[in-house]
């Protein structure tokens, strides 16, 4: 059939296009199959956490939807362009409008067909390693899945055969709004002319991230600190686009008015090329930039926590067991923990007690604590807690003197110092830093940044508890460590808040970080897939757009090896802007996330900045690696007119 050759024909003739594109897709298919079969995972539902733990990776599927829609409908635009031109001819060779649409309609079922096979093939493949490494990092080794998940596989050809017919729509109303004429030009660009409104959204969109960076910087480790860092997102999000499209054009057409500076050889080439660029491209190097920026925050979000899981376990549950009660442990009490460790033979060692006042929650205001006392009156203004402990305390559990006078204080915050004249519970005290206190912990497993207080004298009027922690030797695996811990609780007949069993909070902090290292991983690797074909298809028309630039700079009389030297470096940098912008949104968004991990009692920035370069390292080698490997083809196009 007619229709079905010159179908063929096409994909032949731009296999550099439709290849990549297939490429892309059947990966992102196949990702989009492993997130809804481990979504439908019958074992995985079964296991303590899974609530916390399908919740990520429900939350992580419906965003790499998300993605593959966004992507489909940028690349679809691409290959409009491209096929607009074809379609133009066979209009003027005498094909009606109901050809053409044939015609559309088969590309975009060839398309769609090509996409599912493959990716659900290699979703099939790989489903399984995603789901030992996702098992790896839960630190569950007992999880089943199938080969194949029916369920699936028809939620995946739902999702995409929908994704697909409206990109059919889309190309089909641009047919019929295009006459002959129209599609045979589409790809021209059209000649900007940019007024005061244009202005006004280039200074805009640096407004928005000035703006950004300014929430980013102040967060504080309240209970809105994640809803400020989602909104400083969306101005990054929306002033990245005005930037990069107008704030750009706006900042060289100034270099442009500056005659001294503008009407210089190396000056005149670099700017004038740079603007047509940016004129041109400005949304998609935003669209890069903003992946990129995505997929930094992502992986040191996640990588980091997961990392940091000792440190964090160790900030609620300092020692194997703690339990909170009013009073001293009874002799019953004591007697009920030495008959659940025989039954599981598991023995008792280093057990201490202290008393302690009750976490006073609240907020600083210079060196002066703003008492707010207990959860229930916390505010939007809450951002601490404060432990008072007695120097007799201090020398009992740590073997060292604390030598303070009545208006001295010891404090240990990590995750800030206070020092110097500080006012606490109506008593000042001339405080000192403390670095290390083995038996600090979060007692109420809150948000809030706890800060210890050795004093000589616990505070009157403040309420007290009596906090006993102890280690234990059990031969066996995790799971029986973790019963060990349930059933003292339960013969101990004590609240969540009022027992901590390391065991458990480790398992806990396991299935929930791991959920999102992985998450990470995958949304990561989605998005740089498209971050790869965006990057991909910019070279391509950056080398189409380059070999008109060429015989222009060639016929005013630059030699061909200035015109090439002036044209690549053009090309570098403007494709380096990208993965700069991703890199400045990442510093500004440390601060942001560093308050958000303070209030998850994550306060180790030595790790934080050590996976921050890590992984922003790992991306540019990665970026680079893309940019070498995608300007291959830019140079097949522009050499074309050699």
């Amino acid at each position: 059939m007619l229709f079905f050759k010159l179908i063929n024909s096409s994909f032949r003739r731009n296999g550099k296009v439709y290849g990549p594109y297939l490429l892309a897709t059947s990966m992102l298919v196949a990702i989009n199959y492993i997130f809804a079969a481990i979504g439908i995972n019958h074992s995985l539902h079964r296991l303590a956490s899974s609530s916390a733990t399908t919740a990520m990776i429900n939350i992580s599927a419906n965003f790499i939807l998300m993605v593959t829609f966004a992507f489909l409908l940028y690349v679809n635009r691409f290959l409009w362009q491209q096929r607009s031109s074809e379609l133009g001819l066979y209009s003027m060779l005498g094909m009606t409008s109901r050809n053409l649409d044939i015609l559309t309609v088969i590309e975009k079922v060839y398309l769609f067909i090509g996409s599912i096979v493959c990716g659900l093939v290699t979703g099939v493949i790989f489903e399984r390693l995603a789901f030992l490494g996702l098992g790896s990092l839960l630190k569950v080794h007992n999880l089943k899945q199938p080969w194949i998940e029916p369920a699936a596989l028809g939620k995946t050809i739902l999702y995409m055969g929908g994704f697909f017919v409206i990109l059919m729509v889309v190309d089909l109303v641009k047919l019929h709004r295009l006459n002959p004429n129209q599609l045979w030009h589409a790809t021209a660009p059209a000649p900007k002319r940019h007024g005061w409104l244009f202005k006004l959204l280039g200074l805009l969109g640096i407004v928005l991230l000035a703006g950004a960076y300014y929430i980013t910087l102040t967060t504080k480790p309240r209970i809105s600190a994640f809803s400020n860092f989602m909104t400083a997102v969306l101005l990054v999000v929306a002033g990245t686009y005005l930037l990069f499209t107008a704030g750009s054009v706006i900042i060289l057409q100034f270099l442009q008015r500056q005659k001294n500076f503008y009407y210089r050889p190396r000056h005149f080439i670099a700017i004038s090329g740079m603007l047509q660029r940016m004129e041109q491209n400005g949304a998609s190097l935003a669209t890069i930039c903003l992946l990129c920026s995505a997929v930094l925050v992502a992986l040191f979000s996640s990588i980091t926590l997961y990392a940091g899981i000792g440190d964090t376990v160790k900030l609620y549950a300092p020692k194997d067991v703690v339990m909170i009660t009013n009073q001293p442990v009874t002799r019953q009490q004591q007697g009920v923990i030495e008959s659940v460790a025989k039954n599981h033979h598991a023995k008792i060692t280093s057990q201490t007690s202290y008393q302690a006042t009750t976490t006073q929650n609240g907020y600083w205001r210079g060196q002066h604590f703003i008492n707010q006392g207990s959860l229930e009156h916390m505010t939007n203004k809450t951002t601490n807690s404060v432990i008072f402990v007695s120097s007799h305390d201090y020398r009992k559990m740590t073997g060292k003197p604390a030598h303070l006078r009545d208006n001295q204080a010891l404090i240990y915050s990590p995750a800030k110092q206070h020092t110097g004249q500080v006012t606490i519970a109506g008593h000042r005290y001339q405080a000192k830093n403390l670095s290390q206190l083995s038996f600090a912990f979060n007692p109420e497993h809150s948000i809030y940044a706890p800060a210890f207080v050795i004093v000589n004298h616990l505070p009157a009027g403040l309420p007290k508890m009596n906090v006993t922690g102890f280690n234990y030797r059990l031969k066996g695996s995790d799971r029986q460590h973790i019963r060990f811990e349930n059933d003292l609780q339960a013969h101990l007949q004590l609240a969540n808040m009022q027992l901590t069993g390391r065991y458990n909070i480790h398992y806990l902090f396991n299935s929930l970080y791991g959920g999102m290292v992985f998450a990470g991983i995958m949304i990561s690797l989605a998005l740089g897939i498209t971050t790869t074909i965006v990057i991909y298809f910019k070279q391509i028309s950056e080398g189409y757009a380059d070999q008109y630039r060429f015989k222009t700079m060639q016929q005013v009389g630059l030699s061909k090896r200035e015109t090439t030297k002036s044209i690549h470096s053009q090309v570098l940098m403007v494709f380096m802007l990208p993965i700069t912008g991703a890199v400045i949104n990442l510093l500004f968004a440390i601060p942001a996330i560093k308050q958000i991990m303070t209030q998850l009692s994550f306060y180790n920035l030595q790790l934080m900045i050590t996976v921050a370069v890590a992984i922003t390292a790992a991306l540019m080698v990665i970026y680079l690696l893309i940019y070498g490997l995608t300007t291959r083809v830019y140079h097949q196009i522009v050499d074309n007119i050699h």
